[in-house]
């Protein structure tokens, strides 16, 4: 499994990079991700310097690999400004999504861009609509 998920996030460094160019530098020192056992029950989870996933997402394709960059992108929307209190958490993730499609745009272009965006407002659209 370890090899399986080297591979499949063998791109993290790329996507930290592009995130630095939107957003500026990365101020955690290291980022490593830790591949969890099957019983973590979310996809990812982020922390300063650390991100936790879960085995699901080793596709084989790198096909689920961008739940590292909303990951990533809690580098800076989440860990380094976040809200005041709890009642606010939404913007930590509303803002983080904004910077993951900004990443998303400028390492696979318009098309992913547009998937991912649409994707987002048709769950927007199920979940509150």
């Amino acid at each position: 499994m370890v090899d399986a998920g080297a591979k499949e996030f063998e791109d993290t460094e790329k996507y930290l990079k592009t995130a630095e160019d939107i957003a500026g530098p990365y101020v955690w020192g290291r980022y490593d991700i830790l591949l969890l056992p099957p019983s973590f029950p979310y996809g990812g989870m982020e922390n300063p310097c650390l991100t936790f996933v879960t085995p699901t997402l080793l596709a084989g394709d790198k096909s689920l690999a961008t739940v590292v960059i909303h990951e990533i992108s809690h580098s800076w929307m989440g860990n380094l400004v976040t809200c005041k209190t709890w009642v606010d958490f939404w913007m930590n993730e509303g803002f983080c999504r904004i910077l993951e499609l900004k990443i998303i745009k400028a390492l696979f272009g318009d098309k992913h861009f547009d998937l991912y965006a649409c994707i987002g407002l048709k769950a927007l659209r199920v979940r509150y609509l």
